[in-house]
């Protein structure tokens, strides 16, 4: 007895026993490689994943310890590992270290064409399916696929070796700007043209220009290479320059105020911006916060009770590069409009990452979804990942949130999901969650992809139409894995462990006195279909606790069509 209950611990195991009903197991859980032409940009893992679908929670969880465990320095060497490449910190000192990156960046873009940058602009404001009948529409699907041919053909002129080396040496001298802080004489205190205040030292160099601002209120209009401010509360309203941006600022209740392309904003560049202490604000357009898109851009927060307010691309997004964004203590929000909180595109990883606190993820509805409803908005944010079908994959889309009672709000695709060959996914580590969203979310992958959400602990509640809530579409896994709590699930129809057209939904809950709420009870709580000479699969699995369902009820199981089944193990 002692032995079967060790071997049982683990949520696979009772998935094991769960497929027996159905007539399989682990290993048919598996997609073909073989449905499209393989594009350049798609990431070694995606593969690996969709051959092994399974190992999806292993994987955002295990990037979420490395995340939280290692320094940014040796972060976005390990995300450059994806890429295939292998990136190392050259240690000099901060001048040295800014003259290499701007060597760098300049060689990295020697063959890029720069119509690329226009290209990437106006993809984004497309839609991910335009499958209408509309003739209008018809055009705009054709001057789609111009652009993404343009892209998949010159993406790859630019020299991402020499881009993300770069990336690294710079964000290495940021965290250790101190060191060479100690070994320069401050001049000031005295005033300059584009900083209302005073500074105590500045610097011309062939690359750019340094500024060290006081402890006072210093208001920076103009743009500087680099700024490092020594205390009180500050504004930040200057556009970045090109190719290298630093800004640090060790204490105070600061503002950053900026349009596209501002704060952090890694766009043909390496952006970084990191905030030791202070109630900060920063509000921008689009293209900012953590972005990166054909560069780096990094935002760090360490402290204080913060609001982030974008639009586009921002937020920890990247696409044809890294973008992230990390929070340490305090009760923050985070609000955007679309491709945001945690976002890739085409050969991008976007990663946004909140320690502590009760934070906010809010995406606003601004974007209708003109395929689907008028009456709902597209999210593509929170854990997402986005290819542009059927040339060119997703990248990989992370939110990641490490404790506090959070609040999360979307529409259409968003928290923990994908579209086209991607990865997409929220780890939660602790606090009681609420997700709202109305479809393609909460655990759903959509079009040959992959889209987890994993909640470590808590009461939490998830709140969704359809498609969601470990749900898989077309080829594609949708996994919401629960550890812990007292959680309530509420959707109306295909969700909750549900697969669709050839897809794996999975949803698992392991502990906790659960409620499984739904309006239609034909194609939720462990559903699968049989669609294209083959089957789909769904599994709902709870594994402890005094559960309440619409179709089945404690210490039971029940199946639906060939390949669905729910499991109740109390």
């Amino acid at each position: 007895m002692i032995v079967v209950l060790l071997i049982i611990q683990s949520w696979t195991a009772y998935l094991d026993t769960s497929l027996q009903y159905i007539g399989l197991n682990q290993a048919d859980l598996t997609f073909r490689n073989d449905y499209t032409v393989r594009d350049p940009y798609r990431f070694a893992i995606v593969d690996s994943l969709l051959s092994h679908p399974i190992n999806a929670s292993t994987f955002v969880t295990t990037l979420d310890s490395i995340f939280w465990n290692c320094s940014e320095n040796y972060l976005i060497p390990h995300l450059c590992s994806w890429y295939g490449l292998r990136i190392r910190m050259k240690k000099t000192n901060f001048e040295e270290v800014c003259a290499h990156a701007a060597q760098d960046i300049v060689h990295a873009f020697s063959e890029t064409p720069s119509e690329l940058g226009d290209v990437v602009e106006e993809l984004t404001t497309f839609s991910p399916d335009l499958t209408t009948s509309i003739d209008e529409d018809k055009a705009r699907e054709r001057h789609q696929d111009s652009l993404v041919q343009y892209m998949k053909e010159n993406a790859a002129t630019v020299d991402y070796e020499r881009l993300f080396q770069a990336g690294v040496n710079l964000l290495f001298a940021a965290t250790h700007y101190e060191v060479w802080l100690n070994d320069i004489s401050l001049q000031g205190p005295y005033r300059m043209p584009g900083v209302e205040g005073t500074i105590l030292y500045s610097a011309n160099y062939e690359w750019g220009d340094i500024v060290i601002g006081d402890t006072g209120a210093n208001h920076y209009t103009q743009e500087f290479t680099v700024v490092i401010d020594l205390g009180g509360d500050d504004v930040y309203s200057c556009k970045e320059p090109d190719m290298i941006s630093i800004i640090i600022d060790k204490a105070g209740d600061d503002q950053y105020i900026g349009g596209d392309h501002t704060i952090g904003a890694g766009v043909w560049a390496v952006s970084i911006v990191i905030d030791e202490q202070g109630d900060d604000s920063y509000k921008a357009g689009s293209y900012s916060l953590g972005c990166g898109v054909f560069g780096i851009g990094i935002l760090i927060d360490k402290t204080g009770n913060d609001t982030y307010f974008g639009d586009t691309f921002t937020q920890g997004a990247g696409g044809f590069g890294i973008g992230v964004l990390k929070d340490g203590t305090g009760n923050d929000v985070y609000e955007g409009a679309l491709y945001a909180q945690g976002f890739a595109s085409t050969y991008g990883i976007g990663i946004l990452g909140d320690e502590t606190g009760n934070d906010m993820f809010i995406i606003r509805e601004k974007y209708i979804d003109e395929i689907r409803y008028l009456d709902h908005y597209l999210s593509l944010s929170q854990g997402f990942a986005m290819g542009f079908r059927p040339d060119l994959s997703a990248g990989i889309g992370m939110l990641l949130d490490r404790a506090g009672n959070d609040y999360y709000l979307g529409d259409i695709f968003a928290q923990g999901s994908s579209y086209w060959y991607g990865i997409g996914g929220i780890v939660e580590s602790g606090g009681n969650d609420t997700y709202v969203a109305y479809q393609y979310a909460q655990g759903a992958g959509t079009h040959i992809t992959i889209g987890v959400l994993v909640d470590k602990a808590g009461n939490d509640n998830y709140v969704s139409k359809g498609v969601s809530q470990g749900c898989g579409h077309d080829l594609a896994l949708g996994m919401l894995l629960d550890h812990a709590g007292d959680d309530s699930y509420v959707a109306f129809d295909l969700s909750q462990g549900a697969g669709n057209a050839n897809g794996i939904g999975i949803l698992i809950d392991e502990k906790g006195d659960d409620s499984y709420s739904v309006k239609r009870s034909h194609n939720t709580q462990g559903y699968g279909n049989f669609r294209r000479e083959y089957g789909s699969v769904g599994v709902l699995i709870d594994i402890r606790g005094d559960d309440i369902y619409r179709n089945g009820e404690n210490s039971c199981v029940w199946t639906s069509g060939k390949y669905g089944v729910g499991m109740d193990y109390e």
